[in-house]
């Protein structure tokens, strides 16, 4: 009789599931994953184009630098005497093939090759094409990353339960820091926690909580997001160890349309265990002031003490 296979990975433990090391405070997974070997090439704009801005111009600054280095040795090689007076060896000649090379990519100076045959010329017309090309992709990137419209929501460092109009609900606060007007801005909310199967296998599940008003026409100042905890809540009946030992979490997104830049934009928010806090209340933060509404962002995360009723 065949022997049952052995798996090849060990099942993942409760603890590898925890909300905290799978999404960040911005809704950004962590998660990091092993696959096949792929063209590096294959991706390459998606790949430029989630890179940070730091970590862009540091990709940057490295492809010129090591194509300029590359092109250095190919003139060192060729027996381009930078210097003119068909005297300068060695490191120094290669200093100057390499500036040369600096100098190349954007405009060619022939008069520095001296005579030395066709060799130079040529690598000197491919240098040019590639400097060409590769100046068009960089402006490309440079216009796709700075025209890409981005979201300026400020979530509320704390989710708040308490009461509202008598019923138990969890509410948290936003607000547009551009004060444009979002368009169709539309808002859900998820709550994820572990379980275990009957099976005893181990996932994370994730659970729609319906709100009060998922959507807005337009969205330019605050909006105060609401769930009730009514029997067909998944929170309902479920206090702080309960939570604590699904390792439970809130996840909040926000989609619309920037009429500024009449592009969507999406904007999420994650919230941990530790920023739940009981019956309290945000404080206002929109006044009537010279016959014109003002709005207090720095206030967006200022509660006040509420009795329970």
């Amino acid at each position: 009789m065949a022997s049952n296979p052995t798996p090849s990975h060990k099942s993942p433990h409760p603890q590898s599931f925890h909300f905290r090391a799978l999404i960040n405070k911005q809704g950004r997974l962590n998660v990091r994953g092993t696959r096949n070997w792929q063209n590096p090439f294959a991706d390459l704009y998606h790949y430029f184009f989630s890179l940070s801005w730091p970590k862009f111009f540091v990709h940057i600054a490295a492809i010129y630098a090591l194509t300029n280095l590359f092109f250095g040795v190919l003139y060192f090689m060729c027996g381009v005497d930078a210097l003119g007076d068909g005297h300068s060896t060695g490191l120094e000649r290669f200093r100057h093939c390499v500036f040369l090379s600096i100098e190349n990519m954007s405009a060619i100076d022939y008069s520095r090759v001296g005579k030395v045959g066709i060799g130079p010329y040529i690598l000197m017309t491919m240098q040019a094409f590639l400097g060409l090309l590769t100046l068009a992709v960089i402006t490309g990137l440079f216009y796709a990353r700075f025209s890409r419209a981005t979201a300026r929501i400020i979530f509320s460092n704390k989710v708040i339960i308490g009461n509202y109009n008598g019923r138990r609900c969890l509410s948290f606060r936003i607000a547009n820091e551009r004060l444009n007007q979002i368009a169709e801005a539309h808002m859900t909310l998820n709550l994820t926690k572990n379980e275990v199967s009957q099976e005893g296998e181990h996932a994370r599940r994730f659970y729609d909580l319906k709100l009060e008003r998922n959507h807005s026409l337009l969205f330019a100042l605050s909006w105060t997001v609401r769930h009730f905890i009514d029997e067909s809540s998944p929170l309902f009946g479920m206090d702080m160890e309960k939570m604590r030992q699904d390792q439970m979490g809130i996840l909040a997104s926000l989609t619309g349309i920037d009429e500024t830049f009449s592009q969507p934009i999406i904007a999420r928010h994650a919230y941990m265990l530790e920023d739940i806090v009981y019956d309290k209340r945000f404080k206002d933060i929109v006044v009537w002031h010279d016959k014109k509404v003002h709005i207090d962002l720095k206030g967006i995360h200022d509660m006040h003490e509420v009795q329970p009723v």
